[in-house]
């Protein structure tokens, strides 16, 4: 079930809403808790039920590891019970993310396994793992409660692609918080903004590089077009992304949680450093807390430092998916930041002008090309294209056709515009004022009356990180 689809919209959505509220009414935070992972439940189980039992099962033993390391005193049975929690996750993970890939190789595709990747295995996984290592360096009390760390584990609105949510975001939620009429109005309003943002600009940039990379054996796209398409894919990562974690953050804003933000305009960075600190938070915070840190962060010298970088960003990039070219795509980021770390150690050189953004735009685009070819026979042919004359043909008047559309241009210019603050500088003058807050919350619904009517003519589109 994903969150543009009718069924969740018109179904589990507000049958989830009215049931937690008549539950509410008895001030119980546990049967709330009770009703949410009912619900969440539910909701894993309509788009992956063959998987359920498994999610299920990690829950039960990462909750009875949790309780036993955190009880013993011996710090070398604490130690051995902590290491086999971090293990199991991570084992998990491999099982069902990378076996395919790795047993291929040894084996051959023809032997290889055919496992199944369950959905939102690499985001639940992350958060069991920053549960444990947070209870054992003591930074947060152990759950005593199973309802609780079940629903912390597989609390719907990010349960399928993030936010990462860490337990100490919201421990103290769990178990007491209050929702109100600003609550409700200002989650629903954020979530009203995703669904826009997702289903009228995001699919509508999609759709170009749909059309021009699903048939690259058909085109001869030539500079510009390989160019402008690679921007519209970018984009669209970029829209279709931060608007699930939009709805997941608005959902969460209904029943009282405060989910972390995951995207802080990031193409307004003037560096790949500054530009991870700002996309997709909650995994670059991950990676910097439990990994990089670890290590030694920048603690131990530049050359140690830019090693760190590099195991960082490569653990990043395969972290995405089960393919070299993510590997690859998470190793080109990393050299960036070394480059950055030895320009600003070595010299007095600051990467804090305005012209930088170019720059760092520039690279970001670049890297999108690894990140959107998972096949190396596809990837020259773009690369081919990319330095091609354009050839005319049947294919390519069709991509032209799609790109001179006016629907289209409103869509592309109001995307090039969510990548600056305009829409964040415009939302926060008009909230200052009553008259302005009814302006963009009926600007806000008409939208999102126009986006329903969008998904049901043309059916709904997966959100691009669910293959992640």
């Amino acid at each position: 079930m994903v969150f543009s689809s009718p069924v969740f919209l018109f179904l589990f959505l507000p049958l989830c809403i009215i049931t937690y509220f008549i539950v509410s009414i008895f001030k119980n935070q546990k049967a709330n808790n009770i009703c949410l992972l009912i619900f969440s439940i539910m909701f894993y189980a309509y788009g992956s039920f063959d998987f359920l039992p498994i999610l299920l099962i990690s829950i039960v033993i990462n909750y009875y590891l949790s309780q036993t390391y955190s009880r013993l005193r011996i710090k070398k049975k604490k130690k051995l019970y902590f290491i086999i929690s971090i293990v199991f996750n991570v084992l998990l993970l491999f099982v069902y993310k990378y076996l395919n890939l790795f047993s291929g190789l040894l084996l051959g595709v023809e032997h290889a396994t055919k496992i199944r990747l369950p959905i939102g295995i690499s985001f639940y996984t992350f958060q069991v793992i920053s549960y444990h290592i947070d209870v054992y360096r003591k930074t947060v009390k152990r759950s005593d409660s199973v309802i609780d760390f079940s629903l912390f584990t597989m609390l719907f609105p990010q349960l399928i692609a993030g936010p990462i949510v860490r337990y100490s975001d919201i421990v103290d939620r769990l178990k007491k918080r209050t929702t109100n009429l600003d609550n409700v109005s200002s989650g629903l309003i954020r979530f009203m903004v995703g669904f826009s943002k997702k289903i009228l600009f995001a699919n509508a940039l999609g759709n170009i590089a749909d059309i021009a990379f699903g048939n690259l054996d058909k085109f001869v796209l030539g500079f510009v077009l390989s160019v402008f398409c690679i921007i519209c894919y970018t984009i669209q990562i970029y829209l279709d992304f931060s608007a699930y974690s939009d709805m997941a953050i608005g959902i969460g804003m209904i029943f009282g949680f405060e989910f972390p933000e995951n995207f802080n305009q990031p193409f307004s960075s003037r560096s790949l450093t500054e530009f991870w600190k700002r996309w997709h938070i909650t995994l670059s915070s991950f990676f910097s807390d439990y990994v990089y840190k670890p290590l030694g962060g920048s603690r131990k010298g530049l050359f140690r430092t830019c090693i760190n970088l590099i195991i960082v960003f490569a653990l990043s990039g395969f972290w995405h998916g089960a393919n070299f070219n993510y590997l690859i795509w998470g190793l080109y980021n990393g050299l960036f930041l070394v480059i950055e770390r030895v320009i600003t150690t070595k010299t007095k050189f600051r990467f804090d002008k305005p012209i930088l953004l170019i720059y760092a735009n520039i690279v970001w685009v670049i890297g999108m090309i690894l990140f959107r070819f998972d096949n190396f026979n596809t990837f020259l042919l773009y690369i081919n294209g990319l330095f091609s004359v354009p050839k005319l043909n049947y294919n390519t008047r069709w991509l032209l056709q799609e790109i001179f559309n006016p629907y289209f241009y409103a869509c592309f210019i109001i995307s090039i515009l969510y990548l600056t603050p305009f829409f964040d500088k415009i939302y926060s003058t008009f909230l200052k004022t009553r008259l302005g807050t009814v302006v963009i919350y009926v600007v806000v619904i008409l939208t999102f009356v126009y986006g329903i009517m969008e998904m049901l003519t043309n059916g709904f589109n997966p959100f691009i990180y669910f293959r992640f």
